[in-house]
């Protein structure tokens, strides 16, 4: 018995060991803002079918109601990240040799997050996105949940859009579909350690 409660009291230390240091702070200092690493690939159709007007401009979906930004804290940037940080690259290794799918666009950066309902992005150019026929903004809130969403443009002979806001779950892969191009986006939580992020 005095053996099992040992072995209980060393993997409950254990387990509160990995997430002391993000819980300690200096008397009287603010706790920081939590950090996310957000990553996107977008991806466009190597052919869309005529049977429909894909072109229509799709409603949004999944963002709530608009709330007053006047005292809203907008979300930071501290850091695009390097294609040798990406964890999709795979995805669009697989996506390029399909035939079905071309990627255009992949990007990873460091952010902290809005308040849910505040609509406040960080748009694809501050991302090290520069695609002509791409534009648009990320949003990444947080509330009791975390949600991901996006309003991204496809221009070309025809104009496509993707608007959707959806609650996601740490490093589980997400799709935005659309028939003429679609997103898939991957969010992970940083961990602070003596003022430091890591992945």
């Amino acid at each position: 018995m005095h053996r099992l409660r040992t072995v209980c009291c060393l993997l409950w230390l254990a387990l509160i060991g990995t997430s002391w240091p993000a819980l300690a702070q200096q008397p009287g200092a603010q706790q920081a803002a939590a950090l996310y690493a957000v990553e996107l690939v977008v991806f466009r159709a190597s052919s869309v079918g005529a049977t429909e007007d894909w072109s229509a401009p799709a409603s949004g979906r999944g963002f709530g109601s608009d709330a007053n930004r006047a005292n809203a804290t907008p979300p930071q940037v501290l850091r695009v990240l390097p294609p040798g940080e990406y964890r999709l690259a795979g995805i669009e290794a697989g996506l390029r040799t399909s035939g079905a799918w071309r990627p255009i666009a992949h990007a990873a950066w460091i952010q902290s997050a809005a308040g849910w309902g505040t609509h406040i992005g960080i748009p694809l150019s501050d991302l090290g996105v520069n695609v002509p026929e791409l534009s648009g903004v990320v949003y990444l809130e947080r509330s009791t949940y975390l949600h991901l969403g996006m309003t991204l443009t496809l221009a070309g002979p025809e104009t496509y859009t993707i608007d959707e806001m959806r609650s996601v779950k740490y490093n589980e892969r997400q799709y935005f579909d659309h028939p003429a191009f679609g997103v898939i986006a991957l969010v992970s939580p940083i961990a602070r350690a003596g003022g430091a992020q890591t992945r």
